[in-house]
């Protein structure tokens, strides 16, 4: 039997609650200064990998850093425009 719930949720909820999230992130640094923070990071993390040796997560974290930077950029084009 499958049954669904219903829910008093307006189905535009959650990417308001998204949108919310994201407007406290770049209200702490705007989207251009993470970009460089990222950068940061990341090559910190190049740094570190290089002395520790094969990490197989390493093509995943790389992906992930990518997204990331391309979000906050994309962010910073919004904003400028």
């Amino acid at each position: 039997m499958n049954t669904k719930t219903h829910s008093n949720e307006s189905p535009d909820s959650l990417p308001l609650a998204y949108a919310e999230q994201i407007q406290q992130l770049f209200e702490l640094n705007k989207p251009a200064e993470m970009v460089e923070h990222l950068w940061e990071i990341y090559s910190a993390f190049q740094s570190y990998d290089q002395q520790a040796g094969h990490n197989p997560r390493k093509l995943d974290i790389f992906y992930t850093f990518r997204d990331l930077l391309f979000f906050c950029q994309n962010m910073a084009a919004m904003k400028a425009a």
